[in-house]
């Protein structure tokens, strides 16, 4: 783990991006680009190497990135979570949990294959998602790499709350992100990991699953990620037990 946060960033944003590097990254730090010249410009690479440490990880496609990303952070010997590269909203809601997440397509290429091997049969795999995320025949490929267990609900909703179920015991609180988009989610991830607690993807008028989830475990305050167009200020009040007037604590 490198305990950093992430940054999305397209060429209007730039300098705002660089503002934050200069201001809070340590003298020794490093910065990751994450992706090709088509995801992060080369130019923008060029600015950043001008004052930091920079390195950039990338595969010839996500799947060849996320690899890279995978061994950069020393994963080894480790559980793993295993979501599909075909949609966001799976690996959003793994994000923190503080585990590597191998992103998958229909079948598991050569490289993935070999970097299961090297984790050890000892350890969980964790496929997250219904069958249309990762198909059975897939499950069925990934489970000679070690014991496989699925975690899914009927939504990407629940399936979010499922995983909060799984992996975090008497949470105090919760960070809610917008469930049909990623930027929020993908730079919240690192907020939750850092507070011990689970990322929910929930949004307007459609907060059922997150607000059983809440009460279920007495979670009565929290983060919501992005404006209220997203996720309204009722909704979150709803989520979180709260009363109509309480204030949001982040937009």
């Amino acid at each position: 783990m490198k305990q950093a946060p992430i940054l999305i960033t397209t060429g209007e944003y730039e300098s705002m991006i660089q503002e934050y590097i200069d201001e809070n990254l340590t003298e020794d730090g490093t910065v990751y680009i994450l992706g090709g010249s088509a995801a992060v410009a080369e130019t923008f690479e060029k600015g950043l190497a001008e004052t930091n440490t920079v390195k950039r990880l990338k595969g010839s496609n996500r799947y060849g990135t996320n690899l890279e990303i995978l061994k950069e952070a020393g994963v080894a010997d480790e559980d793993i979570l295993v979501c599909t590269g075909l949609d966001f909203a799976d690996s959003l809601s793994a994000s923190a949990l503080g585990k590597p997440i191998l992103l998958v397509s229909d079948t598991l290429s050569d490289a993935q294959e070999e970097f299961l091997e090297g984790l050890g049969k000892d350890n969980k795999i964790y496929i997250i998602g219904g069958s249309a995320a990762v198909s059975s025949d897939l499950a069925a490929e990934i489970s000679a790499f070690g014991t496989t267990e699925r975690i899914s609900g009927k939504t990407r909703l629940e399936t979010s709350t499922k995983l909060a179920e799984q992996f975090f015991s008497a949470p105090t609180s919760a960070v809610l992100a917008y469930a049909r988009n990623f930027p929020d989610g993908l730079c919240g991830g690192a907020l939750a990991y850092a507070l011990k607690a689970p990322l929910v993807l929930t949004q307007t008028d459609s907060e059922t699953a997150a607000a059983a989830y809440a009460k279920d475990n007495a979670i009565t305050r929290g983060y919501v990620l992005g404006g209220a167009k997203l996720i309204s200020d009722a909704s979150a009040r709803t989520i979180f037990q709260a009363e109509a007037d309480a204030p949001v604590t982040l937009k």
